[in-house]
């Protein structure tokens, strides 16, 4: 079995849902936008505390599946993060990886959402995530696979650059689900992509990512050709309630969403992703067998509140898939 190593962020998490809050659209030029009376004091009709964070949620995600993961994060040396690090031991995730800082906090988030809208609003204190250091070393231990999450270092760039060149020399494989940061600065990606195994983006980053490198690209179809032509092996493009596509040169794959009512839709990606690459792994190497896991998986998520409580285990996929199979047919 492949061995993975999860390098990215984890968090504590306080999942807060209230009645009062107001979803608005002021026009076609904003993007909705939670609001709440200026002063007011909000009342919470439910409080979830858990756990969060784009490398816990995926080493999780690949745990339950039945890959050995390693975490690669920085934590501060406080009880957060301590609740952190019990909390991956006791769902068997490899934590020797982990390093902390005496001198801040682990990062910790408040999201809400909105009671009856699924979509959320994250209050994300990093504390001392950004200084995690992803050293070219790391390429040289007995993983198989990297799959790097969204990073926060503010030299991100040359660090990824100097890992993905060691990676890439010792024939490991790259997972890559890139962060707000990486894609805020997307021409500094283009040259990292030709290291990548797969690249995992949503349909609004895929856009942005063309856009960015001057892509001319219409529709899913033409983004996949057009971001696997930079260099990466598959590319995946989450669409939401659309469904799923890949493309590994040979085969372009369109799996559609379940019919499922969601409670939030908070580590829906990263379920996807850890999913998806358990799939791949397992099957080893079926591009729809991967689609088909990473669906089942992000969908499973959404039924529940947070990042992970709703991760499924491998003997879980194929029952919970002839469940919704059943609950659509009714």
């Amino acid at each position: 079995m492949a061995k993975v190593c999860v390098i990215g962020s984890a968090t504590w998490d306080a999942l807060l849902t209230t009645n009062q809050a107001k979803v608005l659209k002021p026009s076609k030029n904003w993007s909705a936008m939670m609001a709440f009376s200026y002063g007011a004091k909000i009342d919470a009709s439910s409080t979830v505390y858990t756990f969060g964070g784009g490398a816990a949620n995926v080493s999780v995600g690949l745990r339950r599946l039945g890959v050995p993961t390693s975490i690669r994060t920085h934590l501060g040396s406080d009880w957060r993060g301590q609740e952190i690090v019990n909390h991956l031991k006791k769902e068997r995730v490899d934590v020797k990886g982990i390093t902390f800082d005496a001198r801040g906090h682990s990062a910790t988030a408040l999201i809400v959402t909105s009671g009856a809208a699924v979509e959320h609003v994250a209050f994300v204190d990093r504390g001392v995530s950004s200084g995690l250091v992803v050293k070219p070393a790391l390429a040289s231990s007995d993983y198989q696979w990297f799959y790097m999450t969204a990073i926060t270092s503010p030299n991100w760039y040359s660090q990824l650059r100097s890992f993905f060149k060691q990676a890439s020399r010792r024939r490991k494989k790259i997972f890559w689900n890139p962060g707000s940061l990486q894609l805020r600065e997307s021409k500094k990606m283009r040259p990292l992509l030709k290291y990548l195994t797969v690249l995992d983006l949503n349909l609004s980053e895929a856009k942005t990512l063309a856009k960015e490198l001057g892509l001319k690209a219409i529709g899913a179809a033409q983004l996949l050709l057009k971001l696997r032509g930079l260099g990466p092996k598959i590319v995946i493009i989450t669409a939401g309630s659309n469904g799923a596509y890949a493309y590994d040169g040979k085969v372009m794959v369109h799996y559609p969403s379940f019919h499922v009512k969601a409670t939030n839709t908070i580590g829906a990606g990263d379920a996807f992703g850890s999913g998806w690459l358990a799939g791949y792994i397992h099957s080893r190497g079926n591009i729809k067998t991967a689609m088909h896991w990473g669906m089942c998986n992000s969908n499973a998520v959404i039924l529940k509140p947070g990042a992970q409580i709703g991760l499924l285990k491998k003997s879980e996929i194929r029952r919970w898939r002839q469940n919704i199979a059943k609950d659509n047919a009714n």
